[in-house]
């Protein structure tokens, strides 16, 4: 079989488009941890048809970004000057390989950017779309309840497991004090110590820890990602913005609570 790859000319191109990053970061405060977690959603009744996305979650003194890698890369490349030719050229070298060596850069799980305490008190979603919406809500802890005498490893660390109802999926997270940031993946938070495994009780969403790094960290940032041609963001509510999402996968979305309103 013929093998397909990238050219050098577009190589290049994805190189420079990490350089555009810096036209949309505002830099909010350092970072004290940045982690890595494996995202994993089920898509159907046997779990054979999953999605698989990385999570990235940076922790500062007093905010927090969370955001899926592959959302940040292609926001990246989409809105900005020279992003969409980028991205054109992106799509069209993965339409002419006949192997399925080149994919389309797409979001897998959602395309949200996430900013817990920011502004103070709130937590702030950020969702590039064909329009660009801003939800902010209160920033609170979830009702966590702690299990005693439960003990697990992960990523290294000595963890406890906690559980809550939040928005309709009940949850089981493992802690580790080891690591005292009351942080986590997502909107998880307000435990003594960083969540390194969270899912749902029907396993339909589960973050695990795969990384820590302590140093040479990039700062805390907000991503101002939008068109050129959207200079205002619309701001939309947490049950509105819900409402309005396409129904895709089986398992309806991470919070199931809108069904009320």
């Amino acid at each position: 079989m013929k093998r397909i790859t990238i050219p050098f000319t577009l190589l290049l191109a994805l190189q420079a488009a990490q350089a555009q990053i810096e036209t949309i970061t505002q830099v909010i405060e350092p970072a004290l941890l940045e982690c890595r977690y494996k995202w994993v959603q089920k898509k159907d009744t046997l779990g054979t048809d999953i999605v698989v996305d990385t999570m990235v979650l940076r922790i500062g003194k007093n905010v927090s970004q969370c955001y899926p890698q592959s959302t940040f890369f292609v926001d990246s490349l989409v809105n900005t000057p020279d992003g969409r030719e980028l991205f054109g050229k992106l799509f069209d070298a993965a339409m002419e390989d006949t192997t399925g060596t080149i994919v389309i850069p797409t979001s897998k799980i959602v395309n949200e950017f996430y900013y817990k305490n920011y502004p103070k008190g709130k937590l702030t979603t950020w969702a590039p779309r064909a329009t660009v919406y801003q939800i902010e809500e209160d920033y609170e802890k979830q009702a966590w309840a702690l299990v005693d005498d439960s003990v697990k490893t992960v990523c290294g660390y000595e963890c406890q497991l906690a559980t809550c109802t939040f928005r309709g999926r009940t949850y089981k997270a493992w802690y580790t004090t080891q690591l005292p940031y009351p942080e986590g993946p997502w909107k998880f938070n307000g435990l003594p110590g960083l969540i390194t495994e969270v899912y749902d009780t029907k396993n339909h969403y589960h973050f695990t820890l795969v990384s820590i790094k302590k140093n040479n960290l990039t700062p805390v940032c907000f991503y101002d990602i939008r068109s050129d041609l959207q200079p205002e963001v619309e701001k939309i509510s947490r049950i509105d913005f819900l409402k309005q999402l396409p129904r895709i996968d089986k398992y309806d979305f991470m919070e199931t609570d809108y069904h009320q309103y």
